[in-house]
């Protein structure tokens, strides 16, 4: 019998593929909305000052960029909910 926790942080995927400039940051700022300190947050982007936007707001806001990878696509982004 496996007992599942709630506390553990929890990897999340947000497709901001095709969209411009701001809508990437939002569409993450909704997501650490609703997200826990902790949370893991990936986005996928096609915008190419989606890179440069979310590392702004990721200082401003005190969360942490993970990593940043290249893709065929445009990039994938991993941002690090702020623990409280």
């Amino acid at each position: 019998m496996s007992i599942e926790t709630t506390d553990s942080p929890s990897s999340i995927l947000v497709d901001a593929k095709g969209l411009k400039c701001p809508m990437p940051v939002i569409k993450l700022q909704q997501q650490v909305r609703k997200s826990r300190p902790g949370d893991l947050i990936s986005i996928a982007c096609t915008d190419l000052g989606a890179e440069k936007d979310i590392s702004s707001w990721t200082k401003v806001n005190k969360h942490q960029l993970i990593n940043i990878i290249k893709t065929e696509y445009g990039c994938d982004i991993t941002v690090q909910v702020k623990l409280d």
